[in-house]
Protein backbone atom coordinates (compact mmCIF):
# COMPACT_ATOMS: atom_id res chain seq x y z
CA UNK A 1 0.00 0.00 0.00
CA UNK A 2 2.68 2.53 0.21
CA UNK A 3 2.65 5.54 -1.86
CA UNK A 4 -1.24 4.45 -2.12
CA UNK A 5 -2.52 7.88 0.27
CA UNK A 6 -3.31 10.62 -1.78
CA UNK A 7 -2.19 14.04 -0.35
CA UNK A 8 -4.12 16.34 1.27
CA UNK A 9 -4.04 20.08 0.22
CA UNK A 10 -4.21 22.53 2.82
CA UNK A 11 -8.34 23.37 2.55
CA UNK A 12 -8.64 19.50 3.54
CA UNK A 13 -7.23 20.16 6.91
CA UNK A 14 -9.43 21.99 9.04
CA UNK A 15 -7.90 24.93 11.28
CA UNK A 16 -6.68 23.32 15.15
CA UNK A 17 -5.94 19.73 13.47
CA UNK A 18 -3.16 18.34 12.95
CA UNK A 19 -2.60 15.18 10.09
CA UNK A 20 -0.62 12.80 9.72
CA UNK A 21 -0.45 10.36 6.85
CA UNK A 22 2.25 7.29 6.00
CA UNK A 23 2.91 8.00 2.71
CA UNK A 24 6.34 5.60 2.73
CA UNK A 25 7.35 1.79 3.49
CA UNK A 26 7.23 2.70 7.02
CA UNK A 27 5.21 3.60 9.99
CA UNK A 28 4.80 6.42 11.22
CA UNK A 29 3.82 9.28 14.24
CA UNK A 30 3.88 12.88 14.85
CA UNK A 31 5.00 14.49 18.26
CA UNK A 32 3.81 18.11 18.92
CA UNK A 33 5.52 19.49 21.55
CA UNK A 34 4.38 21.59 24.59
CA UNK A 35 5.63 25.50 24.50
CA UNK A 36 6.32 27.66 27.44
CA UNK A 37 3.27 30.51 27.55
CA UNK A 38 4.86 32.30 29.89
CA UNK A 39 3.51 32.98 33.71
CA UNK A 40 4.51 29.13 34.56
CA UNK A 41 2.22 27.85 31.76
CA UNK A 42 2.95 25.91 28.67
CA UNK A 43 0.62 24.48 26.24
CA UNK A 44 -0.10 20.26 26.21
CA UNK A 45 1.89 18.40 24.14
CA UNK A 46 0.40 15.97 21.84
CA UNK A 47 1.14 12.58 20.11
CA UNK A 48 -0.30 10.63 17.19
CA UNK A 49 -0.66 7.34 16.90
CA UNK A 50 1.46 5.55 14.81
CA UNK A 51 0.15 5.40 11.57
CA UNK A 52 1.17 1.92 9.56
CA UNK A 53 2.17 2.29 5.65
CA UNK A 54 -1.04 3.67 3.25
CA UNK A 55 -3.60 5.13 6.80
CA UNK A 56 -3.87 8.73 7.82
CA UNK A 57 -4.46 10.08 11.60
CA UNK A 58 -6.02 13.52 12.02
CA UNK A 59 -6.92 15.04 15.40
CA UNK A 60 -8.01 18.62 17.30
CA UNK A 61 -4.83 19.88 18.89
CA UNK A 62 -4.48 22.77 20.88
CA UNK A 63 -1.59 24.99 21.26
CA UNK A 64 -3.41 27.92 23.24
CA UNK A 65 -2.16 29.94 20.57
CA UNK A 66 1.69 29.28 20.53
CA UNK A 67 3.51 28.05 17.45
CA UNK A 68 4.63 24.40 18.72
CA UNK A 69 7.55 22.32 17.23
CA UNK A 70 6.41 19.50 15.24
CA UNK A 71 8.82 16.46 14.70
CA UNK A 72 7.91 12.97 12.48
CA UNK A 73 9.18 10.09 13.44
CA UNK A 74 8.99 6.81 11.06
CA UNK A 75 9.51 3.10 12.69
CA UNK A 76 11.73 0.55 11.12
CA UNK A 77 10.35 -3.30 10.79
CA UNK A 78 12.90 -4.11 13.84
CA UNK A 79 10.94 -1.26 16.03
CA UNK A 80 13.42 1.15 15.74
CA UNK A 81 12.38 5.06 15.60
CA UNK A 82 13.89 7.25 13.24
CA UNK A 83 13.30 11.29 12.47
CA UNK A 84 11.95 12.21 9.36
CA UNK A 85 11.46 15.76 9.53
CA UNK A 86 10.72 18.60 11.45
CA UNK A 87 7.79 21.82 11.43
CA UNK A 88 5.99 23.85 12.92
CA UNK A 89 2.06 24.07 14.51
CA UNK A 90 -0.27 26.49 15.60
CA UNK A 91 -3.94 25.88 15.98
CA UNK A 92 -5.11 28.83 14.36
CA UNK A 93 -4.24 26.87 11.11
CA UNK A 94 -4.46 23.20 10.36
CA UNK A 95 -1.32 21.15 9.64
CA UNK A 96 -1.17 18.13 7.23
CA UNK A 97 2.20 15.95 6.85
CA UNK A 98 3.29 13.14 5.21
CA UNK A 99 5.66 10.61 6.15
CA UNK A 100 7.11 9.74 2.60
CA UNK A 101 9.96 7.39 0.51
CA UNK A 102 11.98 4.69 2.51
CA UNK A 103 13.00 3.69 6.06
CA UNK A 104 16.88 3.72 4.24
CA UNK A 105 15.48 7.27 2.49
CA UNK A 106 12.80 9.29 4.22
CA UNK A 107 11.54 12.57 3.61
CA UNK A 108 8.43 14.81 4.78
CA UNK A 109 5.88 16.73 3.08
CA UNK A 110 3.68 19.46 4.25
CA UNK A 111 0.31 20.74 3.48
Amino acid sequence: MAGTVATASASTVPDGQVQICAQGDYAAYVDIHPVELGGGMTSPGFMSTVQKPGSCWQSKVNTSGATAPVDVWGIRADGSKFHVGASSFNSKTGLGLGAQGTAAAPSMAQW
